[in-house]
């Protein structure tokens, strides 16, 4: 079967691409999902300002004490929750703008380190052996913020159920492009039965289990 042509350092989308002796690195870099994350961030600002504002119009509108008690439970039922809400959302839009995924891939497996603002968070290993399937799936942000093209990622599944699945890949636009990526890591893995295995949400049809 022959190998995938790899220039030299180069970037795909978002992703640089970086050639090893022994197998390839990937750098999914911070921002790459910049337009969600602004979405997600201007949504969960809205929630924040409403909720302010229906917890300020609360407390101030009781004319006695009772009055005021009923409004801040009012307050607490319905405003404070929206208020929440808000602040989630922000957080979830500072993880999607920040954070970065460096991955390792040759024969030997796979390796990766997810960093937030440049501090590493988590760093996964998956030894070739122990590797069932690589897996496409839709993103969470599935459908871009600003056209209608498909998102997806893909994770390493292991052999064994204590061996939670690792994400190895994100950010990919169109089946094309993450079926471009899935092969790249079948190749370096040097494990050509991962075509026919896993399951393929970017394929018509998805691949066995």
């Amino acid at each position: 079967q022959g190998r995938i042509s790899m220039p030299a350092a180069h970037t795909v989308g978002a992703i640089h691409v970086t050639p090893r002796e022994s197998g390839v690195g990937l750098f999914f870099p911070p921002m790459r999902a910049a337009g969600s994350a602004l979405m997600l961030a201007l949504f969960g600002m809205a929630c924040t300002i409403i909720g302010l504002a229906a917890i300020a119009g609360l407390a101030g509108s009781g004319e006695s004490a009772s009055a005021s008690m009923l409004a801040l439970a009012f307050a607490g039922v319905f405003a404070l929750p929206l208020f929440a809400l808000g602040q989630l959302f922000i957080v979830i839009a500072l993880w999607a703008a920040a954070n970065s995924l460096q991955v390792e891939v040759d024969s030997t497996g796979l390796a990766t380190v997810r960093r937030w603002f440049g501090c590493r968070v988590a760093r996964r290993v998956l030894l070739r052996d122990d590797i069932a399937a690589i897996d496409s799936r839709l993103a969470a942000r599935f459908v871009g913020a600003f056209g209608s093209a498909r998102y997806y990622r893909l994770i390493a599944r292991g052999r064994q159920p204590h061996q939670p699945a690792v994400l190895i890949a994100d950010s990919l636009k169109g089946p094309a492009m993450t079926e471009e990526f899935r092969r790249l890591f079948i190749e370096h893995l040097a494990m050509p039965g991962l075509a026919t295995t896993g399951q393929q949400a970017h394929l018509p049809a998805e691949g066995a289990v």
